[in-house]
């Protein structure tokens, strides 16, 4: 029925698409979104795609998310991201360059080094969260001023947190869960060198809240 969705697209000037095939999307390509040129966000997860290149006729993307099985994407060619779910690929470029984007979240980011050295982020998020990482600590994390939000979720390999501070010395919100060789005492030594932090959760505790 793509063809009935795409008109119905059409007819009300819809800025965001999805698919998944349990709603019964099962297309192999993006080609589709040749034909809708102002989409702002995209959503597709749990699908095989073999080429995403209509991507890049999407001048105003802000929201980006879509799930691994696909071709590596240059994202420098979507200057307007905002908020992007990312679905690591090595081969994927270009994310440093964005801008404009304050939210991401970045899933499966998980290099033979075991080291975050080579994640590309810019220096503009507000929020970041990672999530199923096998780095064993924060060494190469690029410095953000501007974070406010980490989030870090089941990264079972992560055994320090001491990085933060010097990281992301603006934090306001701390959460780490799942991640089994860091400790709730950690966690509050590390809220403690925080001054603008509000909340904090680690592991199964609040360590702060103001």
């Amino acid at each position: 029925m793509l063809a009935e969705c795409l008109e119905e697209a059409h007819r009300h000037s819809f800025k965001s698409v999805f698919g998944n095939p349990s709603f019964g999307f099962s297309e192999t390509t993006l080609d589709f979104l040749y034909s809708l040129p102002g989409i702002q966000a995209v959503w597709f997860w749990d699908i095989d795609l073999k080429n995403i290149d209509a991507l890049y006729t999407l001048s105003s993307l802000e929201y980006f998310g879509v799930h691994d099985k696909r071709p590596a994407i240059d994202f420098s060619r979507f200057p307007a991201l905002k908020d992007m779910i990312w679905s690591h690929k090595p081969k994927d470029a270009g994310v440093s360059k964005l801008k404009n984007l304050q939210l991401l979240h970045v899933w499966h980011y998980r290099p033979k080094s075991k080291s975050f050295t080579d994640l590309q982020l810019p220096d503009t998020l507000n929020e970041l969260q990672i999530i199923w990482a096998n780095p064993t600590s924060l060494d190469g994390l690029k410095p953000i001023a501007s974070l406010r939000r980490l989030e870090i979720h089941r990264c079972r390999n992560l055994a320090s947190l001491a990085l933060i501070p010097q990281l992301f010395p603006q934090l306001e919100q701390l959460i780490i869960s799942g991640c089994g060789r860091v400790s709730s005492i950690e966690g509050t030594q590390i809220a403690l060198q925080l001054p603008f932090l509000k909340h904090a959760f680690v592991q199964d505790s609040v360590v702060l809240s103001r």
